[in-house]
């Protein structure tokens, strides 16, 4: 107790009283007036009515501003949580009758609370914002309407207590002015809520008309006095719970709940965006559950954060406790002017909900509908506003997400499981192999095809991978596909991965797997994982490889292969005159070179240089195998290359001299020949045609690796 009293003096402001001073003037008109539309239809009378909106208001914003999940946020009864618990006590009273719809209101109103914790606790606050926002659109767009709509019988009723058609006008025409006052007023000033101009010059109005009426006005034109704090009594009743239809009030809470955090945690942002700070969505909609609990147990109504109240708040210095002091001051306000209600026309309050309903009508839709990008939200957005205004809202809001649900796996089906794809011919592994071996790459290596895979390799993408794959079985005899972009495979990916294993292989191929991470649902043995979902009809082992380079290597060496072209044996030592780069240099010539080299041995794992070291030389692999490596951290590094015997290796800095730009080591026991840029210098002088040869075999080598490193660059391009 001690550790909160001091954080609420470190970050109190005298800001937070002002900012809830203005927030409650706002709050105080829509929170009663949301309550008499609500309550009204069911034989409420409007001062409980109101009441119950004035209750919602002040618990939660309490709640709210308690738990400190959003700097600045208020809260109160909003028009979606309207319009979905207008709904949901619509249904409820069909099967109970009017009478009891207080008690099944309060329990509705609890048991949204406590869904509310648990979605909080649980972290659905995250799933909740996956709702579209089409969904968002036509559901409040509907609801704009509907409100319109339900203030037409409060302006209408005691009709047959008038006896002129001027007392028939006064309803309509106060309201018509309290709605004009909260459209002009925005803009004369903003510093004056213009709702709250809107219900004082809306009462002052009809009470001026009613002076020149021609009898007495039908008493439920008005509020009438609000009950006192002190002696709420809504008339709950403990032994009816028992006959509520519980099984239509847990489905009717759990929509509440879930659209009082939609609606709550786009009012966080809100918020954020004004104050520059982040929201805590498990503290604000654990915050907001109990508020609801609050209000249900003292009978007031379900709400949310409201946007209109909490940017006033803000702006009138409002931050860290500014719900706890509107909640204050709507006390305050009940307490004080409470009495004064009994003046306060239902009429003014009609037309304050009605200005607020003209705010929720989306007109962008309109816009939506002529750009082909955003046409099926449109369709989407008109189709759930439709379903609210002639149908049911619950309905309107459950087949919003379920069509937006489809629309994104059409979209999922129709866009490529394929990131992108390349052959053999096109794309090396990084062993740097001799001539010979690389013209038959390069002839066939379109039997090898790589293919990134990205997305989710699910029921609904799964097939599109079959086909789009299909015409390279009769041509691929290798198939790699890298996974590294794939986020999860589901069981239907699996059986598909399964059926191109066993085509493949009818066909002679062979799929090969790489970059798998466990997390996707394969594994990091795919071959194991596709014999637990069940055995295929070939026994076909299936490779995986760490990276893509291994399993390119992998294929490479089978084509080799397959094309009876020798690999290097790795206990052979090649000799000078067969490196690629002194093909065209005469034995006499040759011996004159290697009286320059300097012949070295390393050990496996020994490394020859490392990134920083000053170099001049040029190495001949003569035997074993060099990688050269580039760390990308303490304990992982990049392979760049491998030199296997008959390759050379740091001719950049033979060129030019000057530091390593990567690592060297010895795959295995290896022996290497050096030539120094200085001891070159001395052939040049002596035997100038061996110094020529040298030069104009690395520079037919560089050639080729500047030729490939273009056309690389240009399918990078393309890509």
């Amino acid at each position: 107790m001690q550790n909160f009293t001091s954080k609420v003096k470190t970050s109190f402001s005298i800001s937070d009283v002002w900012g809830g001073l203005a927030s409650s003037t706002m709050l105080l008109p829509q929170s009663m007036a949301f309550g008499v539309a609500l309550l009204a239809p069911h034989g409420v009378s409007a001062a409980i009515g109101a009441m119950a909106g004035l209750l919602c208001a002040i618990a939660l914003s309490m709640a709210s501003g308690i738990s400190g999940g959003t700097r600045g946020l208020v809260s109160s009864p909003t028009p979606p949580m309207l319009i979905l618990l207008g709904s949901a006590l619509g249904l409820i009273a069909g099967n109970i009758g009017e009478g009891n719809i207080l008690p099944a209101l309060i329990v509705l109103v609890v048991l949204t609370g406590i869904i509310q914790i648990i979605i909080g606790v649980s972290g659905g606050g995250i799933l909740i914002k996956f709702i579209p926002y089409s969904v968002v659109v036509g559901f409040l767009s509907g609801a704009g309407i509907l409100m319109f709509v339900s203030q037409i019988a409060p302006l209408s009723a005691g009709r047959n207590q008038l006896n002129s058609p001027f007392m028939f006008a006064i309803p309509w025409l106060t309201a018509f002015v309290t709605l004009a006052i909260t459209f002009l007023v925005p803009r004369l000033t903003s510093k004056v809520p213009a709702i709250l101009l809107g219900l004082i010059g809306g009462t002052v109005f009809f009470h001026i008309l009613t002076m020149f009426s021609s009898g007495p006005i039908p008493s439920n034109w008005v509020i009438g006095k609000l009950p006192a704090l002190s002696s709420i009594n809504l008339g709950f009743d403990f032994s009816s719970v028992g006959s509520l239809p519980w099984g239509m009030l847990i489905v009717a809470a759990l929509a509440l709940a879930v659209l009082a955090s939609l609606n709550t945690l786009l009012t966080s942002v809100v918020a954020d965006v004004a104050t520059g700070t982040r929201h805590n969505a498990r503290k604000e909609l654990v915050g907001q559950g109990f508020g609801h609990i609050i209000s249900g147990l003292t009978g007031g109504i379900a709400g949310a954060g409201t946007a209109g109240a909490t940017t006033l708040a803000i702006k009138s210095g409002g931050r860290r406790w500014v719900g706890v002091f509107t909640s204050l001051s709507l006390l305050a306000l009940v307490a004080v002017g409470g009495p004064l209600t009994a003046l306060l026309p239902i009429a003014v309050l009609a037309g304050i909900v009605i200005r607020v309903s003209f705010g929720m009508f989306e007109t962008d839709i309109l816009k939506w509908l002529t750009r082909s990008e955003s046409r099926s939200d449109a369709i989407i957005a008109i189709l759930v506003t439709t379903v609210t205004v002639i149908y049911d809202l619950m309905v309107a809001v459950g087949l919003g997400v379920l069509i937006a649900i489809i629309m994104y796996l059409r979209n999922q089906v129709k866009e490529s499981v394929i990131h992108r794809r390349f052959f053999g011919s096109e794309f090396h592994s990084v062993i740097q192999r001799p001539k010979n071996q690389r013209l038959i790459l390069k002839e066939h290596g379109k039997r090898i095809v790589i293919c990134e895979l990205k997305g989710d390799l699910f029921f609904a993408t799964a097939d599109s991978l079959f086909e789009e794959l299909e015409p390279f079985f009769e041509q691929a005899q290798w198939l790699i596909l890298q996974m590294r972009r794939v986020r999860r495979v589901d069981l239907t990916g699996t059986k598909i991965l399964q059926q191109l294993v066993e085509r493949i292989h009818k066909e002679g191929g062979e799929i090969i797997f790489c970059e798998v991470h466990e997390k996707i649902g394969l594994g990091q043995d795919v071959g194991k994982s596709l014999l637990e979902v069940g055995h295929t009809a070939l026994d076909v082992g299936v490779r995986t490889f760490i990276g893509l380079d291994e399993a390119l290597e992998y294929a490479e060496d089978s084509l080799l292969k397959s094309n009876n072209v020798g690999l290097d044996p790795s206990d052979g030592k090649r000799d000078l005159s067969l490196f690629d780069i002194l093909s065209g240099m005469d034995a006499s010539l040759l011996s004159k070179l290697k009286e320059r080299l300097k012949f070295h041995k390393f050990k496996k794992d020994e490394q020859i240089f490392q990134e920083g070291d000053f170099g001049a030389e040029l190495f001949f692999v003569l035997e074993g195998e060099v990688d050269i490596h580039l760390d990308t951290s303490e304990r992982h590094y990049t392979r760049l290359a491998n030199y296997p015997p008959g390759t050379v290796f740091g001719e950049i800095a033979f060129l030019d001299p000057g530091e390593r730009t990567s690592d060297a080591v010895a795959v295995k026991d290896s022996e290497l020949a050096s030539l120094h840029r200085d001891d070159f210098h001395e052939l040049s002088k002596e035997y100038p045609k061996a110094a020529i040869g040298l030069l104009y075999g690395l520079s037919l080598r560089q050639s080729e690796t500047l030729r490939w490193s273009a056309q690389e660059i240009q399918r990078l391009g393309e890509w």
